[in-house]
């Protein structure tokens, strides 16, 4: 005939170990969620981010025979870098147009197969009409300083 006291000390034993296993199982299920989400959550950052990427403006390019570099197009611009072409003798100049809110850029470069002709590359549109310069209020305070 078995002990009463060894059947009590099994059952402890056995509700022991149920409990751990239920402990470690809800820890596993709470880390694979954890997991679950996070992957999830990076996901979505990554969407975000496409989301915020920047639209790419229109660009349009023109080739021009010129000896000038910077063809007078109506607008201002203001120089903001150059760089160094590969396999041409010509560097590219880069200008933004110095209208107040208005984005666009111009690449300027010569070709290198034919120095005479200027490549100029517009991205986006001007959000202002051309500057002429016979209005501008730098030249009617020149005018006024005589």
């Amino acid at each position: 005939m078995e002990d009463p006291w060894d059947q009590r000390w099994l059952m402890m034993i056995r509700i022991t170990l149920e409990v751990e296993l239920t402990m470690m199982c809800i820890l596993i299920l709470e880390w694979l969620h954890c997991r679950w989400r996070s992957s999830s959550e990076s996901g979505e950052m990554k969407n975000k981010v496409k989301i915020r990427r920047k639209l790419r403006e229109p660009r349009f390019c023109f080739q021009t025979k010129s000896d000038v570099d910077v063809l007078d197009d109506g607008y201002k611009w203001r120089k903001y870098g150059q760089k160094v072409v590969k396999n041409s003798l010509h560097p590219r100049s880069y200008y933004r147009c110095t209208h107040n809110n208005c984005r666009v850029k111009k690449r300027v470069e010569r070709l290198s197969e034919d120095c005479r002709m200027v490549i100029t590359t517009y991205e986006g549109r001007h959000n202002h009409i051309p500057s002429d310069d016979s209005t501008s209020p730098e030249r009617d305070h020149c005018l006024s300083s005589f």
